[in-house]
Parts: C-alpha cells; structure tokens; sequence
C-alpha cells in the first residue's frame, strides 16, 4: 500500500474580505477590536468555517460541531457525541488477583477470562495486549464496541478512545481538549491557527437601525403596540490575515500509542486547503454575506528542513487604488523572504491563491522559487506549474 503520510512542515496565512458585514462578532455584536482600534477575529471564527465546510462532505467526522437530541431538540454534551459517532465507551472487566496468588497463575488466568468471553460473545478478537490487559473489539452497524479485560484495564482504556478520537478530521488538525466523564485527554493539533488582524488601513464600523415585523410582546413596553426597531453593527471594509502552522509531529507522540493510527495524511491537507480556500465564502448568514475568501498562501518546506519562518502579517500589504475598485495586494516582502539562500533551497513548494476578481497584483508573485499561483475560486492555475 502506497505511504500518504504527510510529514512536512508549512507556514502559510489566509487573507479574508469582509465588506459591510461582521466576519467575527464580540458579545455585543460588534466586530472585535484591540485597544488600538484596529479590527481582529479570533481564531475560532475561521476554524468554526473550515469545520463547517468540512461537514458537508459526509466522508469527514467532524466532532466539534452541534449536534442534537432528536426527541427534544437539546444539544448533546461531549459524552453523548462521542456515543453518537462513534459507539459506547469500551466495558471494563478487571480480574482481581486471589488471595495468596503467585503471577504465574495471576496472568495466564486473565488470558483464560479472555478466551473464555471471547467463545461467549461471538465476534470479538484481541487487537492489542498491554500489561497483561486486552482490548477486544467487534463490529456492530458500523461502530465499534470495545472491551477490556485485565487486571488494570483502566490503563488501558484510553487507546481506544484516542483511536477514535483521531477518525475526526476536526480533531486531527486543530486538536481537542476532550474532557469527558470517562477522563480528560489533551491533543495537540497539526494544525495552529492566529487570530486574524485587519490589515487594511481602515477600521470603519457602523450601526444601522433594522425592524422587525413583530411587535414587543411585553405588554407594559411603550412599543407594545408597533413593530420593534432593533440595529446592527458592521465593518464598513476589512481584510483579515490570518497565520497558521501544519506541524505532524505535534500529535506524533500520541499516535504512536495507538499504534500509528490517526497520523495525518496527504489527504487531509488536501482537504484542509480546500477548507481553507473556500469555507468562509462556503457560509452565509444575514451577517457573513459580505465575507469570502481572497487569498491564501501555502509554504511546504523540505521534510528534513528546521527552519522556523516569521509570521506573514507584517509582510503581506493591501492597499487602495484609485482608478479600480479592486484592492492591490503587495506580496514583495514575502517574495524576498522566500528566496533569500539559506530558506529558498529548504522549501519544497510555494502555492498561492487568488481571487482575480477582487484583488490586484503584481508579476513578482510569479518570481517567487518553486511557486504555483491558481485562482482561489476555481483552482485554475493562472501561471504553469512546475511538476
């Protein structure tokens, strides 16, 4: 079978538009600003729009995302998500030692519990022994039901539920604090996104008044009786750049304990990018109709390289133009970084994405080592690339 493991470093940044609308909403529902003014959104935001993307392909498990109870319309809490997706948490059998019991009767006893509930219950096979524990699994309507038997099998419990864990795309890339009645797991994701900050020279915010056609239903209101007037608050034009790392050693040492199951493949980058390409374009509300995505910027380095690239967000620039009403993106200094020696001979691929349609650009871009540039709507290569 073919390796698609993926195992190189990138640094890259995602460039998002936002006109007369509001990308990232603090809890007044404006759109989030620092101290200084200048307008940001978290991380969270693009992440909430590349897991939102990613579930609509029913290939993929998302596991962060709402789901729901169909009987009263609740929304299920961690534990009641992971049974929904993925089956009951593994059964326990522990096999106490008996009084007096020397360990070479202790231990091939247990083994003995094991074949014997293994005749039991048809359909359940031993995939992996630690410690004198094991685990057993058997196949039920497509979901996996484990159990362990041992004479510790609480140190067994979590591999399964790692194994698990990892057939989520969303878990995979960005990690997950899984705290859960069945124990707290912490997993670093491969993929690490920044908070975006607005680099566009102007940070224009506005309210404007909207109605409802309903009436206040407090009867002792003074519009009781009228339809309300409510506002909304917006980003007259703003272009968040967004930094992120893809790092497959983050989650290395934890895939290694479940036996190498859940590494990330070229598969999932290749889903991610698309992710990140078109997930914010992808969703649309009364809110986020006025964002898409612009551009974005994938920087593969060589596997054995140990380079550390700076962030993107003081060398990427956009800037008004008189005569278009397109924005023109200056990417000068990320040409010169990238092929500075000692970093052009450590990269792999340079990919670039665009909306033509939206922003300018110059020829340079095309100078940048090793670099493909296609449109970020349709994938169209706008210079050849080298194979």
């Amino acid at each position: 079978m073919k390796n698609n493991r993926f195992e190189n470093r990138v640094f890259g940044a995602v460039l998002v538009k936002s006109v007369v609308a509001n990308y990232n909403a603090d809890f007044t529902g404006s759109p989030r600003t620092l101290p200084n003014g200048v307008v940001y959104a978290t991380d969270k935001a693009l992440k909430y729009c590349i897991r939102n993307y990613l579930k609509g392909d029913n290939e993929n498990i998302v596991f962060y995302t709402t789901r729901y109870k169909r009987e009263n319309m609740q929304p299920l809490d961690i534990d009641e998500t992971y049974i929904e997706l993925f089956g009951a948490y593994p059964l326990k059998s522990e096999i106490k030692k008996k009084a007096k019991e020397k360990d070479d009767k202790y231990f091939p006893r247990i083994k003995e519990e094991v074949d014997k509930f293994i005749n039991e219950n048809e359909g359940y096979v031993i995939v992996q022994s630690i410690n004198n524990n094991y685990l057993l699994q058997k196949n039920i309507d497509n979901k996996i039901n484990f159990h362990i038997i041992g004479h510790k099998p609480e140190d067994i419990k979590r591999v399964p539920i790692l194994q698990n864990l990892f057939k989520a795309i969303d878990i995979k890339l960005f990690g997950a604090t899984f705290a859960s009645k069945e124990g707290n797991i912490s997993i670093h994701g491969n993929a690490q996104i920044t908070h975006g900050l607005n680099i566009y020279a102007e940070n224009n915010i506005f309210t404007e008044d909207i109605t409802s056609p309903f009436r206040n239903s407090n009867e002792s209101s003074d519009d009781s009786q009228q339809t309300t007037i409510g506002n909304q608050t917006v980003l007259e034009e703003g272009h968040y750049l967004h930094n992120f790392t893809i790092n497959p050693k983050n989650s290395e040492d934890l895939v290694k304990l479940i036996d190498n199951q859940g590494y990330l493949t070229t598969e999932d980058i290749k889903k991610l990018k698309e992710a990140i390409n078109k997930g914010v374009s992808y969703l649309d509300s009364a809110s986020k109709i006025g964002v898409e995505n612009e551009f974005s910027i994938f920087v593969t380095l060589n596997k054995d390289a140990k380079i550390q690239l700076p962030s993107f967000t003081t060398l990427i620039k956009v800037e008004p133009q008189l005569d278009s009403f397109k924005r023109k993106l200056d990417l000068s200094e990320v040409k010169t970084l990238l092929n500075e020696d000692g970093i052009k001979d450590k990269i792999e691929s340079v990919e670039i994405y665009i909306d033509a349609t939206k922003l300018d650009y110059d020829d340079e871009i095309f100078d940048i080592e090793k670099v493909c540039v296609k449109s970020i709507v349709s994938d169209k290569e706008l210079k050849k690339c080298s194979k």
